[in-house]
């Protein structure tokens, strides 16, 4: 919510292709923007096997796209680099595929970011 308050869109916009689902398409974007989800992660859930390989790759979506949210901030929504820097911190902070290593709300209260 606070990406798409501070840029007007939505952090992801998945689509069905031909070949895969929104679903999918979905964790392509995340591991796009995020970087690479950790196995234990990946391999974690109930239906974990419908989307990824046993090493932990999606197994229909080979060709992934990096752009990383620093970049997506600078790039496409002409952030001021030092706003680029704290906001995107935040963000990815907030977004940890680690669940132990994510901001808690009040860690988030108290980012920089929310200082500017």
């Amino acid at each position: 919510m606070a990406f798409e308050l501070a840029t007007g869109d939505p952090l992801f916009e998945p689509r069905t292709g031909r070949t895969f689902s929104l679903e999918e398409d979905h964790l392509a974007h995340i591991i796009e923007l995020l970087g690479t989800i950790p196995t234990s992660v990946a391999l974690s859930g109930k239906f974990s096997s419908k989307y990824f390989s046993s090493n932990g790759d999606l197994q229909r979506i080979p060709a992934l796209h990096p752009w990383g949210l620093y970049e997506v901030l600078i790039e496409k929504y002409h952030f001021r680099l030092q706003e680029a820097t704290l906001f995107s911190d935040l963000l990815l902070r907030m977004l940890d595929f680690m669940p132990e290593q994510r901001m808690t709300a009040a860690q988030c209260l108290k980012h920089p970011w929310l200082k500017l």
